[in-house]
């Protein structure tokens, strides 16, 4: 008897509360949590493939830009190389435009032998779908920096 009793109580519970219906809730709130769950793992994919391009970039400016002034005829030339390597770097992860690279030199001129050559670079990367308004509020980019040194060949003939 105590079984049915709570039956019946369950049900008019039911009723009141909006009908005894229940078809087709199921797939609304599998669907509905299911959105809930998947989007903020859908943004932190995202985020997360943003910042390891940016650190691709940044890594890749700095090695790169050191290794073409170290090769290069001159410091001129060598700053005019530096600064394409790394403009490449940072196309090529889809930074085109953004990155910064700066050249420091451990002796002058720089392409003396046995000096060090430091490519350093910095980058902004924006995080995505964060509106305007908020902005101000939440931080909205991250800064990646990298370094890389290249040691200017001992036996390498001055010019």
């Amino acid at each position: 008897m105590r079984g049915f009793r709570h039956t019946a109580v369950a049900r008019r519970l039911r009723e009141r509360l909006g009908g005894a219906d229940d078809r087709g809730s199921a797939l609304i709130e599998f669907i509905v949590i299911g959105l809930l769950l998947t989007l903020p793992v859908f943004y932190l994919v995202i985020t997360l493939a943003r910042l390891q391009a940016g650190t691709y970039a940044v890594a890749a400016a700095a090695r790169e830009s050191s290794r073409m002034f170290v090769t290069a005829d001159g410091d001129a030339a060598g700053e005019t190389r530096s600064q394409a390597a790394a403009a490449m770097a940072f196309a090529d992860q889809g930074f085109r435009g953004e990155g910064k690279v700066q050249m420091r030199c451990s002796k002058h001129p720089c392409l003396s032998p046995d000096s060090v050559i430091e490519g350093v670079t910095d980058l902004d990367v924006e995080l995505p779908l964060i509106p305007d308004f908020l902005r101000g509020v939440v931080p909205s980019s991250i800064h990646l920096h990298s370094r890389h040194a290249e040691v200017v060949d001992h036996y390498r003939a001055r010019r």
